[in-house]
């Protein structure tokens, strides 16, 4: 993530629990507020999320099979 909006929208739309910051990319003052709105955001829950969610995890349960 090099962006609020980014990080922001993952967690929010996508129910994002990791965060990944380039270390040569991004500066350790835009690092440390990437983290806090990555702290700060919620998973929505809207319907398209959902279901959204519920097609990764059927991809992920016939790899594991």
């Amino acid at each position: 993530c090099q962006d609020a909006q980014s990080v922001c929208q993952g967690v929010e739309d996508d129910d994002m629990n990791v965060i990944c910051l380039g270390g040569r990319v991004v500066a350790n003052t835009l690092a440390w507020e990437l983290v806090r709105a990555f702290l700060q955001a919620r998973f929505i829950g809207a319907e398209r999320h959902r279901r959204r969610l519920a097609k990764v995890e059927r991809l992920e349960s016939r790899v594991s099979e």
